[in-house]
């Protein structure tokens, strides 16, 4: 909490990162925390316009979330904008970067051209949560169980220098999301898929 709570007491946007299949874990525990915590405003979560990203909207809208709609193969440019737009006015955004179809663990190059562009910081956001039902999906989306333990751990602020190639930041920060979220299952003793 220590690395969040320093970012937010500067004047720029964070961009949240963190894996599609640890979404529910992440908005509950914001809803508890986060939203109470800061008075700033919302966290704007990126989610696609499928048919999918429309569910996904109104449960995050129902936990006080904002939402900007697009991906990278509908409406990504326009969405891009609008990130680039609340970032720089110092407002945060919550990007899934192997969203919305995949593949798992693998990050698309939108966080980090974002971060590019605006100076930014990318915030790696590992989560974990025990105990779970993960679904039959492409990122084995995982449900929190009732009373299930929720746990959040921050990776250290990630930011990407103008002249560093977008491909080679994407693979740092893929690595940087991937080991933060393997640290927050050791330290909850969850044993996942990767």
């Amino acid at each position: 909490m220590e690395t969040e709570d320093t970012l937010k007491r500067g004047k720029e946007g964070i961009i949240y990162t963190f894996w599609h299949n640890r979404l529910l874990p992440l908005v509950a525990y914001y809803r508890r925390f986060y939203l109470s915590r800061f008075s700033h405003g919302k966290v704007y979560v990126l989610v696609s316009k499928s048919k999918d990203g429309e569910m996904a909207a109104l449960m995050l809208h129902r936990f006080g979330f904002g939402t900007i709609r697009g991906s990278s193969s509908r409406r990504g440019r326009e969405a891009l904008l609008e990130m680039v737009e609340k970032v720089k006015k110092g407002g945060d955004v919550g990007v899934i970067p192997d969203g919305p179809k995949g593949p798992r663990y693998v990050a698309k190059g939108g966080a980090v051209a974002l971060a590019k562009v605006t100076g930014a910081p990318i915030l790696p956001v590992g989560v974990s949560a025990k105990p779970v039902k993960v679904f039959n999906s492409w990122d084995k989306f995982i449900l929190p169980l009732p009373f299930a333990q929720v746990g959040i751990l921050f990776g250290e602020p990630f930011y990407v220098a103008k002249e560093e190639e977008i491909e080679v930041s994407r693979k740092r920060f893929e690595k940087a999301l991937m080991d933060v979220t393997k640290e927050a299952d050791v330290r909850l003793k969850v044993e996942m898929e990767y």
